[in-house]
């Protein structure tokens, strides 16, 4: 494959107890029922009415396996529905490029072909369910064909890319939600270079969708400002955005602004739409377990924040370094903060410790209300095979401080998600009350005077949603609790 994957280390990391700072992730099951599904991208739905996303995932074991495997979710990423493999009729071991969705229920794939069938696009409408080939038996047919990117303007406008054919980039745009393909014409892209090829969901894209960028392995970059019919190239600093040696991400504010995250540590800047960039030095505040041997700034993910001046995300997943995870910074790059705060499956509010670290592969956003990175699932118990699964997605909370509140000793609830039932068990003081809200604020289920330190509760008859619990102990001492009845 053309696009590096990272290999999964277990990732050991100490707490504090909860520190009032502002941002932080929740972390759910990705829904993948492996273990070390790594999530490599999102697509993420833009409608701020319904909290829609897609990933797409890859096997980090280190086994190196083929997948073809999506994953949706229709609650901000608390749940999620996973297809591992996904159905793509007409292909065999499809791998799975890009998903973009234009609804809530409707959403498009770009695959290219690794055993049978080839590659192109391939369209649901009722979320993954069933999907059905949209693209032509005569696109992506050559055997060199590689689909690298689908993207949608709107329901019905959206362009495919895919690598040179006959020294031309095979890129097609429909009118009619992918019902037809209409090729863009050669002579309306920049020449590739020779050798030169595209990236796996290697795209960038402003709010407004006024620009949209694809990234290549000669570090270049090709712009569209008319829908997809015409291409401009930019060589940005980098020389390859996807290779071993180097490597990148790109986002963008507007039509003028955007960054470059390198492999290497570096960030770039450029304002005239990438035509040319400017190297940042940025202020961050990690470093590695040696003070005289600061950790390098972080090289993975980046994703500006729509709707904000000038907020970032990047991630670095690179365990070989002796700090890694998120950052967020406020002031367009400049200066930066590792998140460390995070919420694991509704629990409390929990810091993690300087030495601490967590993997974050990629990462997405809508807007300040909904953005997504993600990680790699793991087994609740590796000792138990039928324990399930649990993380790998994490949700970002721009203010944790609005949600946070006191906290119980010792409480645990188990498991969350939930289906038939859930355990409430302190090591501290006894139980004391229980109350189950949904999220009308109605109370759907009461348990009072109690005097134990376990209990098990019957969910089996609670809606699938978003649950708040309300814990007592026998101290008075009060904890909100997030329950998620799948």
């Amino acid at each position: 494959m053309k696009k590096s994957l990272l290999l999964v280390l277990a990732v050991f990391f100490g707490f504090n107890a909860f520190a009032q700072t502002n941002t932080g992730w929740e972390v759910y099951h990705s829904g993948y029922q492996e273990e070390s599904r790594g999530i490599s991208a999102f697509g993420i739905l833009n409608s701020t009415s319904e909290d829609v996303a897609w990933s797409i995932a890859y096997d980090g074991s280190g086994n190196g396996a083929d997948i073809s495997a999506v994953a949706y979710t229709s609650d901000g990423g608390v749940t999620w529905t996973a297809y591992d493999p996904v159905s793509l009729p007409g292909a065999v071991n499809l791998g799975i490029s890009m998903v973009y969705p234009t609804s809530a229920t409707t959403a498009y794939i770009a695959g290219y072909k690794r055993s049978f069938g080839n590659g192109g696009v391939w369209k649901t409408t009722d979320a993954g369910a069933n999907w059905t080939k949209s693209s032509t038996n005569s696109m992506y047919a050559n055997a060199a064909s590689f689909c690298n990117l689908v993207f949608f303007y709107d329901d019905n406008n959206g362009f495919c890319q895919g690598d040179p054919i006959n020294g031309e980039f095979e890129m097609y745009s429909t009118t009619d939600a992918g019902a037809t393909w209409t090729p863009i014409a050669g002579a309306n892209i920049d020449d590739p270079l020779a050798g030169e090829y595209g990236y796996v969901h290697g795209i960038a894209f402003t709010p407004t969708k006024s620009s949209v960028w694809f990234t290549t392995n000669k570090g270049r970059l090709f712009r569209s400002t008319d829908q997809g019919q015409t291409w401009t190239a930019f060589q940005t600093p980098l020389t390859d955005f996807g290779g071993a040696n180097d490597n990148g991400s790109v986002t963008f504010k507007d039509d003028n602004e955007g960054w470059i995250s390198r492999g290497n540590g570096e960030l770039y800047h450029s304002t005239d739409g990438g035509a040319t960039w400017t190297l940042i030095t940025p202020t961050y505040d990690w470093v590695g377990s040696d003070p005289n041997n600061p950790n390098p700034f972080f090289g993975g993910d980046i994703s500006f924040i729509p709707g904000t001046t000038s907020t970032l995300i990047i991630t670095e997943s690179d365990y070989n370094l002796p700090v890694y995870g998120s950052a967020i910074s406020t002031d367009g790059g400049q200066t930066w903060t590792k998140i460390i705060n995070y919420n694991f499956d509704g629990g409390p509010w929990e810091q993690l410790q300087p030495d601490g670290n967590i993997q974050h592969l990629s990462v997405g956003f809508r807007d300040i209300n909904f953005g997504l990175s993600g990680g790699f699932s793991h087994i609740n118990d590796p000792n138990d095979p039928n324990s399930g699964y649990t993380q790998g997605v994490f949700k970002y909370i721009d203010d944790i401080t609005s949600i946070a509140g006191e906290t119980i000793d010792g409480l645990s609830v188990y498991p969350n998600p939930a289906s038939t039932f859930v355990k409430v068990n302190t090591d501290g003081a006894a139980l004391k009350n229980i109350a189950v809200y949904d999220i009308t604020g109605k109370e759907v289920l009461n348990f009072n005077n109690l005097s134990v330190n376990n209990m098990t509760i019957n969910t089996s008859d609670l809606q699938k949603g978003i649950y708040l619990m309300r814990i007592e102990d026998a101290n008075n001492n009060h904890q909100a609790v997030k329950l998620v009845i799948k």
